[in-house]
């Protein structure tokens, strides 16, 4: 069995639940033995929550997606024997780590990569790290990349700015960032806004060094969506967030659209040697 596995936490959204999706239906397209195994995850906050999500987000009409889709619970990982898998967040390894059988992993670097109990050794697992922020150990360089030929287009545009300051309680940067007071404001939260992109026109970050972001997706989402975006890191933080928007700066979303054609996902469409 080729399976991406994904460790549900929480109703908390995160953009790596977005990631493993889009990893999953683009190589499902090509391997349609693939799995998307969430672990933890029950059939109700599945039905009545993730996948609604999804179909608010992505044009999926011409992909069965929900066939391939298995509710596991961690206790019962360790009976199952696998032939390739991909892992797209530290989280999943922490909580996988020890019961995941798999002849193959294949990581996306994210986060803690100099901790242990978010690597899998390979002394004891026969994998392969790809990764895209300097500060993470990985075998390959890699682009992180979004399905972008499944975003659905922007219907009706409503102006405003969308705010996102990780972990930060305390909204009073917003009076010096001289907003402009026509527009609402929406800050981001853990729970999915409908049809997000069409709710505002400008999305600003604002490190406030409560939290080292290992890869931020908004930065990509929005540019894509033709968002203007400003970047406010006033303790010079180089985290995720800081390479993401450097390199939006520089090279757009050149090289950045998920497909057949991507390292990663070759490694599944491949047959099992």
């Amino acid at each position: 069995m080729d399976a991406l596995i994904f460790y549900h936490f929480s109703k908390k959204l995160t953009g790596s639940l977005f990631n493993a999706f889009e990893y999953y239906i683009t190589i499902l397209e090509h391997n349609p033995k693939f799995k998307l195994i969430f672990i933890n995850l029950s059939e109700y906050e599945l039905n009545s929550y993730i996948i609604p999500i999804f179909e608010n987000r992505y044009l999926l009409n011409d992909i069965n997606f929900k066939k391939n889709i298995i509710l596991l619970k961690s206790s019962k990982l360790i009976y199952k024997k696998f032939d390739r898998t991909l892992i797209l967040d530290y989280g999943t390894i922490w909580k996988t780590k020890g019961f995941l059988n798999s002849k193959e992993i294949t990581v996306i670097s994210e986060k803690h990569t100099d901790d242990p109990n978010f690597m899998f050794s390979k002394k004891l697992y026969n994998v392969t790290y790809y990764g895209e922020m300097p500060f993470t150990y990985h075998d390959h360089k890699y682009r992180m990349k979004l399905a972008f030929d499944r975003f659905k287009k922007v219907r009706v545009l409503s102006e405003g700015v969308y705010i996102n300051s990780p972990y930060n309680e305390d909204t009073s940067f917003i009076d010096k960032l001289n907003l402009d007071p026509n527009k609402k404001v929406l800050f981001k939260s853990d729970h999915h806004l409908q049809n997000m992109f069409e709710n505002f026109d400008e999305y600003i970050y604002y490190h406030a060094n409560k939290w080292f972001d290992p890869h931020p997706r908004l930065f990509l989402e929005c540019y894509f969506y033709n968002k203007k975006i400003r970047y406010y890191n006033k303790f010079k933080i180089k985290d995720g967030s800081y390479y993401r928007y450097q390199d939006l700066k520089e090279n757009g979303l050149k090289n950045r659209t998920l497909s057949n054609r991507d390292t990663v996902v070759r490694r599944f469409i491949w047959p099992t040697q």
